[in-house]
């Protein structure tokens, strides 16, 4: 619980999101929250700012809500310099052990 402060106060720079609800056959349900889905949008909300937004296929599949796969065609069409790209961070306190093989 020594870290639980410290993750609160990075929690307004991170927006959770619902990523799965299990409804349970005695009546409880149990919510997953998730920060990857929001991340992704904004990403993909980058690349089409970053002209994307001219390219056909990346168009429909930000209409389609496939974020993942319109950052995956920006990385595709764009240059080796010019590169965004999103992925699954952790947060990690000074108080959290250093990960295994570090």
């Amino acid at each position: 619980m020594g870290s639980l402060p410290q993750v609160t106060a990075y929690a307004r720079f991170i927006k959770q999101m619902i990523s799965s609800r299990l409804y349970r056959p005695d009546g409880t349900v149990q919510t997953t929250k998730d920060p990857k889905k929001t991340a992704l949008h904004e990403g993909a909300k980058l690349a089409m700012a970053c002209g994307m937004d001219e390219d056909e296929q990346a168009t429909g599949l930000f209409a389609a809500d496939r974020y993942e796969q319109v950052l995956q065609r920006y990385e595709d069409t764009h240059p080796e310099t010019h590169l965004l790209r999103v992925q699954a961070a952790f947060l990690q306190t000074p108080d959290d052990p250093a990960p295994v093989g570090l």
